[in-house]
């Protein structure tokens, strides 16, 4: 008899349950056709909704971002925060269904930039109403790079603002996307669809930024007439300016007293091994503000050397395909490697380690999340404006197992 009752109130809270959902629905939906098929429709909804929600709340919380909840089943979540100062909003437009990542970068590039490539060409002579295109003139797109151009207020800032790793990444770019916005204020990539899974997020979300990176970083392009800065070959060639033979020792003294700190000059190494060090390699990369064609051959000495670092884990997740690693599969994880001084100014700059583990490693790294881990991994490739190492075969070291 206790059962029989158990049973019947269980039954009337599940149909009242239900009967709120329907409800939902008809306010939200109204009409017959609207509802999508009735009371089972309207369930399967649900439970769409909440995987869907599911995944976006891991993908921001796998990126130190938020989650905004959305205050029904029919509508879409989204995801905003900050990373490195610039501002990530991820939203959803219907009909038709479109996914949407927004990158705001910390200062405006101030030139009246714009690149675009979209699908619709009556998209973008839109938005190029009025403007001089000048991807052309500039000999900047290849001509199988259909329904995409580039702009500015001057021909002289564009060229000044487009340096070759700029130009690289604008190629690149609008090469991965089919429909792609890059303004002076912000980088907007849209797909169609509604993204639902977290994986699909997150990789989405790091390849706008690193293309974000590219463009809104906060140092300032190099004049079309100044020769790029002086890059070092050799970890030993860090050092500051000698001094002018004219002043005096004295006052050698009292201006070094007043320089900013600077990166410790190591000493030259005694083996190529050394150059493996992070606190060697990574300075000997990243401590002049504008990569060049020396530190890129720096790095042609240790690609695919195995390198023992420590990071703070930063965040991980499960990828297919990636635009660095293929189509290998993996684990893909974010690693704060260490802080430098960079540019003239001495300003501080974090590098970053991208790592790929095997699928296996997944749980393991989330367990780890936040954490200092060491690895082991192969160099792959470094990328001078988003201050980023690439790293294939990663594997962790035993003492950084839980």
């Amino acid at each position: 008899m206790l059962h029989l009752i158990f049973i019947l109130v269980f039954l009337i809270v599940i149909l009242n349950v239900l009967g709120k959902i329907a409800r939902s629905a008809k306010k939200i939906q109204p009409g017959p056709k609207a509802s999508g098929g009735g009371l089972l429709d309207n369930i399967g909804k649900a439970f769409n909704a909440s995987a869907r929600n599911e995944a976006w709340m891991k993908a921001a919380g796998d990126l130190g971002l938020s989650f905004l909840r959305p205050s029904t089943i029919y509508d879409s979540p989204s995801i905003a925060g900050r990373i490195e100062g610039f501002e990530i909003s991820v939203f959803t437009e219907h009909d038709p269904d479109k996914t949407i990542y927004r990158i705001t970068f910390p200062k405006n590039i101030d030139i009246g930039f714009l690149a675009m490539r979209d699908e619709a060409a009556t998209m973008l002579n839109r938005q190029f109403s009025g403007r001089k295109r000048l991807d052309k003139i500039l000999n900047l797109l290849p001509d199988d790079l259909v329904n995409s151009a580039v702009s500015a207020y001057e021909e002289k800032a564009l060229n000044r603002f487009l340096t070759k790793e700029r130009r690289d990444a604008l190629l690149r770019c609008l090469r991965l996307y089919e429909n792609v916005k890059i303004d002076d204020n912000s980088l907007t990539a849209t797909y169609n669809g509604i993204d639902e899974k977290s994986e699909k997020l997150c990789a989405r979300i790091n390849t706008a930024l690193m293309f974000a990176r590219m463009f809104g970083c906060d140092a300032d392009p190099l004049p079309a007439d100044r020769p790029e800065e002086s890059a070092v070959t050799h970890p030993h060639d860090i050092r500051s300016p000698e001094p002018e033979p004219a002043v005096s020792a004295q006052k050698q003294q009292e201006e070094k007293k007043t320089e900013p700190e600077q990166n410790p000059a190591p000493a030259a190494p005694a083996s190529g091994d050394e150059l493996l060090k992070k606190e060697v390699l990574l300075p000997a990369l990243f401590a002049s503000t504008f990569v060049g064609t020396k530190e890129k051959e720096l790095f042609e000495l240790v690609r695919g050397k195995e390198v023992v670092w420590d990071g703070l884990l930063k965040g991980e997740y499960e990828f297919g395909m990636d635009f660095a690693f293929g189509s290998q599969g993996g684990v893909k994880a974010t690693l704060e490697l260490m802080e430098i001084r960079q540019g003239a100014y001495s300003m501080k700059a974090k590098v970053k380690g991208i790592v790929c583990f095997p699928k296996s490693e997944l749980q393991t790294l989330r367990s780890l999340n936040g954490e200092r881990i060491t690895f082991r991994g192969a160099l792959l490739k470094f990328e001078g404006f988003a201050r980023e190492v690439y790293l294939t075969s990663g594997t962790l070291t035993e003492g950084s197992r839980p």
